[in-house]
């Protein structure tokens, strides 16, 4: 047995290189959770069962506001305490090394911890505990996360609200979270990344046959009938451009109170306040966020421009099919006006050399514009084929991509697109 209470800092760093080259973890994790929304109190013990043989350490990240991190076990050898810098800024790591061979169903590992999660709001409001609402996702390190930014976790939660009468909350997750037991149970059968769920005292239902949309906001209602025909429109587009490499599972759509900070956890999506979104804007955002279903290169590497530009290419492929050609090329004009104002737009969607993921300006707007002018050098139906092959084929990285290219375009194809990648062409 092995127990930590959180102390020392020991540095610990991750190139992006180190974690493209990191293998997939698997990690089942079964919690219960206490959460008092009114105070923001998070208590969580956890039985974490890792499913990978032969690693001999895992390195969890954990949120700065739980300070008494216990961590035991009888297939834990030994515990280090450490701090890794992440896009939140510095976080607390836990390395636990393990014993080997242990139980054959999986060693595990037990980690208890409580404190105020958020004491301050977090400035996108994407992660809250507060009254009427718990909204959770990787970006507070709620949950431990596996440093290697890579793991796979699949999850079963049993959710209690501390002070508050169930009678008018309801919950969603990345796959199913329903009232039990005198709480919310959570179950994650398919591996993510990570495990996202809000729960909310007010909220509205709207049912259909590819979705379902929580309304959310104090005052609900307000552009839903154009979200619904969005997710309708998408849904029925995409598929079909996947084809093989689908359907998409049904989606499940937050509708919040804030401005901005949307986010998809597969087909998990979380809206921004639209009530006044224009259309071609809101159609493209919700088709981007469903594409995310088939973008799977790694978000913290240079591969994490298939993720955001492929799925921005077919949400613009949406917008040309549902608003017509003059939409799209706008909505392509727009993309080169923003390269052209960036003091990033010089630098390359991707070359062999990359080290570090694109600034923002050419994952979101240069990468989509790379895949455009290879779909106008290909043409249409082979470029069709392209996204149905990559949808199909779970690509990950970007030679993947370049051969799949070469297979569906000839070798002329791949050599121009990897030259338009490198910005050469």
């Amino acid at each position: 047995m092995h127990r930590i209470l959180a102390a020392g800092i020991l540095a610990l760093s991750f190139t992006p290189a180190t974690l493209a080259q990191a293998p997939a973890a698997r990690f089942h994790y079964d919690g219960e959770m206490v959460v008092t929304p009114a105070s923001g109190h998070v208590a969580l013990d956890w039985t974490i069962r890792v499913e990978e043989d032969d690693v001999e350490a895992v390195t969890f990240l954990l949120s700065p506001s739980f300070q008494d991190v216990q961590i035991t076990g009888d297939d834990v050898a030994g515990v280090t305490a450490g701090e890794l810098e992440t896009f939140s800024g510095p976080v607390p790591t836990y390395t636990v090394a393990l014993h080997p061979g242990g139980n054959p169903d999986g060693r595990q590992i037990s980690i208890g911890y409580a404190g105020i999660l958020l004491p301050e709001p977090m400035e996108t409001r994407i992660n809250t505990v507060e009254a009427g609402k718990v909204e959770l996702t990787v970006d507070s390190f709620w949950m431990p996360f596996d440093a290697r930014f890579t793991s796979l976790v699949t999850a079963e939660i049993d959710i209690e609200l501390a002070g508050e009468d169930l009678a008018g909350w309801s919950g969603v997750g990345i796959e199913t979270l329903v009232p039990a037991g005198g709480g919310f149970r959570l179950e994650q059968t398919r591996p993510a990344l990570d495990v996202a769920f809000t729960l909310t005292s007010r909220s509205e239902r709207i049912e259909a046959d590819g979705y379902v949309i929580h309304d959310m906001r104090a005052e609900p209602g307000a552009g839903i009938d154009a979200v619904s025909g969005a997710l309708s429109f998408c849904t029925g587009y995409l598929n079909t451009l996947a084809g093989p490499g689908g359907p998409l599972p049904r989606a499940a759509v937050t509708v919040n109170d804030r401005s901005e900070a949307g986010y998809s956890r597969g087909t998990l999506i979380a809206l921004t306040d639209i009530a006044d979104e224009d259309p071609v804007s809101l159609y493209q955002f919700i088709c981007h966020e469903l594409s995310h279903y088939w973008s799977r290169g790694n978000a913290l590497t240079v591969e994490n421009w298939l993720n955001e530009g492929i799925a921005d290419t077919m949400a613009n492929m949406a917008i040309r099919d549902a608003f017509g050609e003059e939409a799209y090329e706008a909505r392509l004009e727009a993309y080169r006006s923003a390269v052209e104002a960036s003091p990033d737009g010089n630098g390359a969607v991707w070359t062999p050399a990359s080290q570090e993921r694109p600034p923002y300006v050419i994952m979101y707007r240069k990468a989509p514009l790379v895949m455009a002018r290879l779909e106008a050098r290909v043409g249409r139906d082979v470029f069709a084929r392209i996204m149905q092959a990559y949808a199909a084929e779970a690509v990950a990285t970007t030679p993947a991509l370049l051969e799949l290219v070469e297979r569906e375009a000839g070798a002329d194809a791949r050599a121009g697109f990897e030259a338009m990648l490198a910005g050469e062409d």
